[in-house]
């Protein structure tokens, strides 16, 4: 069955990943070894793929996916508009709407799971995309609509933690992990060796710890775990990356060319990221490109032992659990000792310091904590920083990726807000 898609980052769900969302789609987030979108076209194999994004992402997706259409200026009418979102094992959805007449919506509560519809509303919808605006005004006299709960992934940053150990279960099954081979002596595996995979070249020094009880343990090629270190599952170490010695990780995903010392907990942390020194991330998801100074910590459980709220755009939002941590956009750099409370967020290339303990806008310079002043990183200084921690790791920023830092900065001080 010949299945065009045209994958949309959703201008709603998006907003609720901010900060992250700042700097990528939604769908680009990593959700265990792969990305989301990785995920969704690995298991529906379709024939042709656009993805809409908001125009300001668009140079930097398409040189993240060299292979797929960004952005076309016109789509196949015939194709199924998927949310990046959409959970890919209700991939019969879909295929259902292949032969049906045009002019479908299948909803998630309020928001578009998956559609079908004719070239007028199409246009409609994919230039909301990529205006970040809402497009639920288009579907009111949609002919056909039908209600499917729970049929996208995620709503919320907090959900992709939640769904570490699931997707790690799946990633066991790729060919590159289908053996273990431990050199190094003293090595210690709790619980089930089968569900400890590590990939061809990883270096792993003697006494560490794999703890496999609670979930796969996944080590990918060429990474560094050096002794005396324990790693419990669910728990992915992305390719390159380096665990100091003394290191605690737990339920934790660890992107590419990664640094990590100290304690991470249940947390997502994207790729060239720097987490060198002792100090404690919890709950959290962290951008690429930052650098966690020595001492930092981020709190997970208030004092009250209460559920966590979020501040999402202009709303509050109760995520009705006991454990959050931060969320933390690309490019952040944190000063020694910084102290971050609960489900607070941390605009893209902000440098912090100090207690924080409400959210912080992008581009904020506050090294030595809010009540020491805030201004706002100039544009120039942004970049530079940026270009001379890229050149620490042998890479150079892109042309697309310093205008979307451009971009970004116009557009935030039009504003925009996390």
């Amino acid at each position: 069955m010949r299945l065009n898609l045209i994958v949309f980052d959703d201008p709603v769900l998006s907003s609720n990943f901010k900060p992250l969302t700042y700097t990528r789609a939604a769908f680009e987030l990593p959700l265990g070894v792969k990305s989301i979108l990785d995920r969704l076209l690995d298991a529906l194999k379709p024939s042709h793929v656009s993805l809409m994004v908001p125009e300001y992402l668009k140079d930097v997706v398409k040189e993240r996916n060299p292979n797929l259409d960004v952005n076309p200026e016109s789509v196949d009418a015939e194709a199924i508009m998927v949310n990046g979102l959409f959970d890919a094992s209700r991939k019969d959805l879909l295929e259902k709407m292949v032969s049906k007449n045009k002019d479908i919506i299948i909803l998630d509560q309020d928001v578009v799971a998956a559609a079908k519809v004719g070239e007028p509303k199409l246009d409609e919808i994919t230039r909301a995309v990529r205006e970040c605006k809402s497009y639920s005004h288009l579907l009111t006299d949609t002919t056909i609509t039908y209600e499917t709960p729970n049929v996208l992934r995620a709503r919320y940053p907090w959900h992709l933690i939640e769904l570490i150990e699931s997707a790690l279960m799946d990633d066991l099954k790729e060919e590159r992990f289908n053996a273990s081979k431990i050199d190094a002596a003293n090595i210690q595996v709790k619980g089930d060796r089968s569900a400890l995979r590590i990939a061809e070249g990883a270096l792993l020094e003697g006494f560490t710890i794999f703890d496999t009880r609670r979930g796969p343990v996944i080590v990918d090629g060429g990474c560094e775990i050096q002794f005396s270190t324990r790693i419990s599952g669910p728990a992915y170490i992305g390719k390159h990356s380096l665990i100091k010695s003394f290191s605690t990780i737990e339920g934790s995903v660890i992107g590419e060319g990664c640094k990590i010392g100290g304690e991470v907990s249940n947390s997502i942390i994207l790729n060239y990221t720097n987490k060198a020194h002792l100090g404690y991330i919890g709950h959290s998801i962290i951008g690429e490109w930052v650098n966690i100074g020595a001492g930092t910590n981020n709190s997970d459980l208030k004092n009250t032992y209460g559920e966590v709220k979020v501040n999402i755009g202009e709303n509050t939002i109760n995520t009705k659990r006991v454990k959050v941590g931060c969320f933390v956009g690309d490019g952040v750099k944190t000063s020694i000792g910084t102290q971050i409370t609960t489900g607070k967020k941390i605009g893209p290339h902000s440098h912090i310091g100090g207690l924080i303990d409400s959210d912080i806008q992008p581009f904020t310079f506050c090294p030595k904590g809010l009540n020491a002043g805030i201004e706002t990183l100039s544009l120039e200084e942004a970049i530079k920083v940026q270009r001379r921690m890229m050149n620490r790791r042998g890479k150079d920023p892109t042309e697309a990726y310093l205008k979307m830092i451009e971009k970004l900065f116009q557009m935030c001080k039009k504003g925009w807000i996390i």
